[in-house]
């Protein structure tokens, strides 16, 4: 059941906590930077993104989808772009320092967003009064 701004602010939770989950995954690179042998991971979300995408039914006439979206659930895969070391460690500090800056940019997009409808939410109650 949708709440009062609709799916939005559920949306925006759970990019909010995917943006959590990836410093995770990020941070956990950085720290096994030396590791030799150590595949640098990722965050995925290619399930969550095509559980989205789902068709949903606005009449009782649509056909259900099969697949309604459920619980958001995140997956750490190999980056598929990293470059192997002399040591065998796919971890490029470069690219991940690129990934934690653009992660956390979304992360605050995200944040700002919710702020933004909690304030909406405090202008239409001081306007019932």
């Amino acid at each position: 059941m949708p709440g009062i701004f609709g799916n939005g602010l559920s949306e925006l939770a759970s990019a909010m906590n995917y943006r959590l989950f990836r410093q995770g995954v990020i941070s956990s690179n950085v720290a096994n930077i030396d590791t030799p042998g150590y595949k640098a991971k990722e965050a995925t979300f290619d399930e969550e993104l095509t559980s989205r995408l789902q068709m949903s039914t606005t009449t009782p006439e649509h056909i259900p989808s099969s697949n309604a979206p459920g619980e958001v659930s995140f997956r750490i895969a190999e980056d598929p772009y990293s470059r192997i070391g002399n040591d065998s460690n796919t971890v490029d500090l470069d690219r991940e320092m690129m990934k934690l800056s653009q992660n956390q940019l979304l992360y605050e997009a995200s944040a700002q967003a919710v702020q933004g409808k909690i304030n909406a939410l405090k202008e239409a109650i001081r306007g019932i009064r």
